[in-house]
């Protein structure tokens, strides 16, 4: 993903048909952007870009680093230190496990997500930092819980990895190109550009 890559994207997301939300139909206004590993700190500091860029066109942007979100929740807490702590002598799986219910998509991701987005009164949320919080946060549980939650504004994830949307292939995201999950209701934003404009 380079440089014209964002361009573009500014290009869609400040579209005032994309910010209408025009030509879902009935789906939810989900968008997967997808990216290579390699590129990861280049994308980070272009999606930061593009959200300030957002930002002072007056379309204001949501943009929430899961990683970020979970060091500074551990801090809060008071947690961080145990947990690193924990690290060197609990079975894996154990702490696993309690990351899991530490970070409960139902009761802390969603609920920090749909807050921060309607606190800014964002008209886009981009969610980006999903390959350093798996497996203990799943892009397509986040997606599927909050849709309950946040569907009156566009929500864009960066993803690194694919996001394969074919009948014949299935609907499925690819993380690092190997872990793989079922997730349908997304769009790629090339595939929301085509479906519009035919």
């Amino acid at each position: 993903m380079n440089q014209s890559r964002f361009e573009t994207l500014f290009q869609i997301l400040s579209d005032r048909k994309f910010l209408a939300m025009e030509g879902l139909g009935n789906e939810v206004p989900y968008f997967i952007e997808t990216y290579d590993i390699k590129n990861q700190e280049a994308v980070y500091r272009a999606i930061e870009a593009l959200a300030r860029r957002l930002d002072s066109s007056g379309i204001l942007v949501a943009a929430i680093g899961l990683y970020d979100f979970v060091i500074q929740r551990f801090q809060d807490e008071n947690e961080l230190d145990s947990l690193f702590e924990a690290e060197k002598s609990v079975d894996k799986t154990v702490l696993l496990e309690e990351m899991i219910k530490m970070m409960s998509v139902e009761h802390v991701i969603v609920p920090e997500i749909a807050s921060r987005a309607r606190d800014k009164e964002a008209r886009l949320v981009f969610i980006y930092q999903a390959g350093e919080v798996y497996p203990y946060l799943r892009t397509h549980e986040i997606l599927s819980t909050l849709q309950t939650e946040l569907s009156d504004r566009p929500v864009i994830v960066f993803f690194p990895g694919t996001y394969t949307t074919s009948y014949r292939d299935g609907f499925q995201l690819r993380l690092f190109g190997t872990q793989t999950a079922r997730y349908y209701r997304a769009f790629k934003l090339d595939d929301y550009l085509a479906r519009r404009t035919r």
